[in-house]
């Protein structure tokens, strides 16, 4: 039996990660000792390398999780060469290491070429930036290399938002972070996705008072407000924070809840019109229903 830590060391992937994907695909149910603590079996251990090693040749968890054992091991049985995107995320992750700024923005830019914005975001970025973050959570990586990959994605996300959303001409989508919520890269990511799938959207940027929010979806007449949930720590402001939203928006607005903090929210908290998105592919079918 694998304690937590025990779990993290044999499979490669952080204690973070595990909590998330038992969290939100349930990958695995590890029993609970009479602490509370987590403990994996041997068989959780085994599924959890064959995840780490999938997604670590460029699927996405968001559809490996439905995948029985077997099914897992036939994919990875397939000794083809490694995907497209993945191919990307070494040659960003290579340049990271080598502290060659040139040699990961030219990757990124050929990577936005050849993606569309959701396949850039589900197979590139999210991905990268889930790695960056690992890797400056071992020290692998500085605070400065881990900045230097921030302010390229955030720079070059910026620019393919702005691309799509001079043609965007759909209903129109408010983009921002709650007040102490200074992390953006996601929400810039969901921004440009919608914006290719059409719609106008309205970016204020992160750590952005609740009323100011209201006001802008209000005086705009958009029907949704996406927020990006990343910090933890400010959760319990959360409920407080959208109700305002809810109350001076107006009751045809709905509220996306997005990130990864989002699925650690009471549902009960929240009102009625807020919907939290469980990944990617959750906000692209909300877009698709939009749309009508």
């Amino acid at each position: 039996m694998f304690s937590i830590k025990a779990a993290s060391e044999a499979t490669g992937l952080g204690v973070e990660t595990l909590r998330a994907w038992e969290r939100r695909y349930r990958v695995v149910i590890p029993e609970r000792d009479g602490s509370g603590r987590r403990i994996y079996s041997a068989e959780d251990v085994v599924r959890l390398r064959r995840l780490r090693e999938a997604t670590d040749r460029g699927h996405p968890i968001g559809r490996l999780f439905t995948l029985s054992d077997s099914e897992l091991g036939n994919l990875l049985r397939d000794t083809g060469p490694e995907s497209a995107s993945r191919v990307f995320v070494n040659r960003i992750l290579n340049g990271v290491e080598a502290f060659d700024p040139a040699e990961c923005e030219q990757a990124l830019m050929v990577a936005i070429a050849t993606f569309s914005p959701t396949r850039l975001m589900v197979d590139v970025l999210g991905p990268l930036m889930t790695e960056v973050g690992e890797r400056w959570h071992r020290g692998d990586l500085s605070i400065a290399q881990e900045h230097m990959v921030s302010a390229m994605v955030r720079r070059h996300v910026s620019l393919v938002l702005q691309t799509f959303d001079r043609c965007s001409k759909d209903a129109g989508i408010v983009f921002s972070t709650l007040p102490g919520e200074r992390h953006e890269i996601g929400l810039l990511m969901a921004a440009s996705v919608c914006a290719s799938m059409g719609h106008k959207t309205h970016y204020l940027g992160p750590d952005m008072p609740a009323e100011q929010i209201a006001a802008f979806a209000a005086r705009t007449k958009s029907p949704v407000v996406a927020l990006s949930l990343i910090d933890r720590t400010g959760l319990e402001a959360v409920a407080t924070q959208v109700s305002i939203i809810a109350e001076q928006a107006g009751s045809a607005v709905t509220i996306w809840l997005g990130g990864s903090a989002a699925t650690r929210l009471d549902a009960k908290t929240l009102p009625k019109c807020c919907v939290v998105l469980e990944d990617e592919f959750e906000l692209e079918r909300r877009l698709q229903m939009l749309n009508g």
